[in-house]
């Protein structure tokens, strides 16, 4: 094992792209695991990565998980126990630090700790606070003045990214960033967004910019995929083959990522795409999270004074569905079904399945 005085004699060529780097990822769940896994396959030799979620079983499974697909890389990865601990439990100060967690709340949270930590163990070295998740932008424009304020030479950037599980799990996620231009974000950075995906892309200079453009595009998402779930409806009720029409929308003018990427049609892809409309709508983007963002977007919106003219109408149905677990615990395109278990009869819509009216 290399030593602590060894490393940091090592990390003293900041100008050197071969100098070892180290890492903090907190926040396992469904995205995060697979973000983190793909930087702990890209560590280079002298690179470390620590990992902690506030579910210690899921730290747990991804050490074992990834360790046993990639045993090379086992000693260059760490589990911790605590925010804390990435402050008191490391070999040397870490360069970045990602947060892929459900809330502003919960970023707030896990900064506040992380910065208490290093003004007890204070150091000459910066540690950059790259937070992934999707929360408000005011809760975002706060924690990065608090850390501005509090640690002036450490930075807090937005980086939250787009592309659902599938693109997390295929390392092409597209990442927003408040930065004004490609210039604007280190190597270092490029280096690290590189690892978990494809597309860099630097949204203003203002803080909060990346996030605005992460609700502002998956406002976009939640609208086009409820949609989606009409349209095909309405094919259904017209006795359409809806395979051939998913495959006629995807080379259509109607083509959206929710009719293609993320078909709701069972069996109209290969297996190999594992979309969720093949397993039941299990995993994927799931729709209360969906609903999370949209409820966002919309209320940001009114922040900004902009009337979002299909925003109230899709948050209600959204809110809706949400209602029922067995549809905000399963992907987005779900919607497809329930909206076939919806029938409308004098201005009052009826669920079948549940036998609930109710008007929107």
């Amino acid at each position: 094992m290399i030593s602590r005085v060894s490393r940091l004699s090592i990390r003293g060529f900041k100008s050197t792209s071969s100098r070892c780097a180290d890492y903090g990822f907190i926040g396992l769940g469904l995205m995060g695991q697979h973000m983190a896994k793909h930087i702990y396959n890209s560590l280079k030799p002298l690179d470390k990565l620590y990992v902690y979620d506030v579910v210690p079983q899921s730290t747990k499974l991804f050490v074992e998980s990834v360790t046993s697909e990639n045993p090379s890389s086992k000693s260059q990865l760490v589990a911790l126990s605590s925010v804390s601990d990435f402050v008191s439990k490391v070999d040397s100060q870490l360069d970045f630090i990602v947060t892929m967690v459900p809330e502003g709340k919960h970023v707030k949270g896990v900064v506040e700790e992380l910065v208490l930590a290093y003004k007890a163990n204070p150091s000459s070295a910066k540690t950059t606070f790259l937070d992934s998740s999707t929360i408000d932008i005011p809760t975002s424009i706060e924690v990065h003045e608090f850390v501005k304020k509090s640690l002036p030479s450490f930075d807090f950037i937005d980086t939250p990214v787009s592309g659902g599980v599938a693109g997390a799990r295929k390392a092409s996620l597209s990442f927003m960033l408040s930065r004004k231009t490609h210039e604007d974000v280190s190597p270092e950075l490029t280096t690290l967004l590189n690892m978990m995906g494809k597309n860099i892309f630097p949204c203003g200079e203002n803080h909060g910019s990346g996030l605005a453009a992460k609700l502002s595009n998956n406002y976009l998402l939640a609208v086009t995929n409820l949609a989606v779930a009409d349209s095909f409806q309405l094919a259904k009720a017209f006795n359409l083959n809806l395979q051939q029409y998913a495959k006629l929308v995807a080379v259509s003018t109607g083509k959206a990522w929710a009719s293609v990427d993320n078909c709701p049609i069972p069996g109209v892809y290969s297996k190999e795409n594992n979309l969720p409309a093949d397993d039941g709508y299990k995993g994927g983007f799931i729709t209360k999270l969906t609903k999370k963002d949209l409820v966002l977007a919309t209320d940001c919106a009114r922040g900004a004074d902009r009337m979002l003219f299909l925003g109230e109408i899709s948050r209600k149905w959204y809110l809706k569905a949400c209602e029922r677990e067995d549809l905000a615990s399963r992907d987005l395109a779900v919607l497809f079904e329930w909206l076939g278990d919806l029938e409308q009869k004098d201005g009052v819509v009826h669920d079948k399945k549940t036998s609930e009216d109710f008007e929107l």
